[in-house]
């Protein structure tokens, strides 16, 4: 399970990032509809509603308000939230109260409805801005992402999916795209691969057992005795690969370390066409930016 620390940085920067889609978005009170088609076109929800089938209801229902909000981009009645969301009216109305109450909506009239306020975006950079974890990582993060001009990411294990915690991407228009509080599948991803390098072998094998090795690519390993041998192999090297297994086109490069009792992994990731032949180079960078974290965490 994740740490404290882990679950406020994820929390504030999944508030952060929607935020931000929320924002750029704009709103024109009466034309609720006429907003940008392209802005956070390509964020996803770390979870669908489906998908959630554990923790608390209420908790999950903010979470599926503030999802909604960054997905729409756009202001919502209380009828439309309840149909889209699966709410009772009567729930959903204390619901919306409640977070307008509090200030994190506000009421545009029964036409428009409801509409997310900046308190969402202050409460989570403030948080963001004191992370214990974050806040030494950062930096390293826009270095790597500068020296490779690629995506740099920091990631976590999440029970048996990748986590990621922090994502930097560099400007170009063609990049690995990715974002705060993204969930990666373990078994096709490079970072999953390195995360699960760090555990004992015992514990190791029941991951393994646990996994779904679905095929999102036709590179997708997907045999988990062949899986093993990749991990042993980025043992081997001191990094780990994957190259087109979860998104055709793309590699990742990775390298777990440990940080106190917790496992993370550093990442780079980017066009297979522009990483071939710079995978060494980048994975033995990653093995020594890593090392200064975990010496880092010795030090404190």
């Amino acid at each position: 399970m994740m740490g404290d620390r882990a679950v406020r940085s994820v929390h504030a920067a999944q508030i952060s990032y929607m935020w931000q889609a929320i924002e750029s978005a704009g709103i024109k009170a009466q034309q609720p509809n006429d907003t940008a088609s392209n802005v956070g076109s390509e964020m996803k929800s770390p979870q669908t509603m489906t998908e959630r089938t554990t923790g608390v209801k209420s908790a999950v229902r903010v979470l599926d308000v503030l999802e909604f909000f960054a997905r729409t981009k756009e202001p919502a009645t209380l009828a439309r939230l309840c149909s889209e969301l699966d709410m009772p009216k009567s729930s959903g109305h204390a619901l919306m109260e409640t977070l307008r109450q509090q200030g994190y909506l506000y009421w545009l009239g029964k036409h428009h409805g409801y509409y997310p306020t900046r308190r969402w975006r202050d409460q989570g950079e403030a948080i963001s801005r004191h992370d214990p974890i974050l806040s030494m990582v950062s930096e390293l993060l826009h270095g790597i992402s500068r020296q490779t001009d690629e995506t740099a990411i920091l990631a976590k294990r999440e029970e048996n999916h990748v986590l990621y915690l922090e994502v930097v991407e560099p400007e170009r228009t063609l990049r690995f795209s990715a974002y705060a509080g993204q969930i990666k599948p373990m078994h096709s991803a490079a970072s999953g691969r390195a995360l699960l390098a760090l555990i004992d072998s015992d514990e190791r094998s029941k991951v393994l057992q646990q996994l779904k090795l679905v095929a999102f690519s036709d590179r997708t390993v997907t045999d988990i005795n062949r899986l093993k041998q990749m991990i042993s192999d980025g043992e081997a090297t001191g990094y780990h690969v994957a190259i087109g297994e979860y998104q055709s086109d793309t590699t990742a490069i990775a390298v777990g370390f440990r940080f106190g009792t917790e496992c993370y992994a550093l990442l780079v990731g980017g066009p297979t066409h522009r990483l071939e032949g710079h995978i060494e180079e980048i994975g033995r960078m990653l093995v020594m930016r890593a090392a200064e974290l975990g010496g880092s965490a010795d030090e404190r």
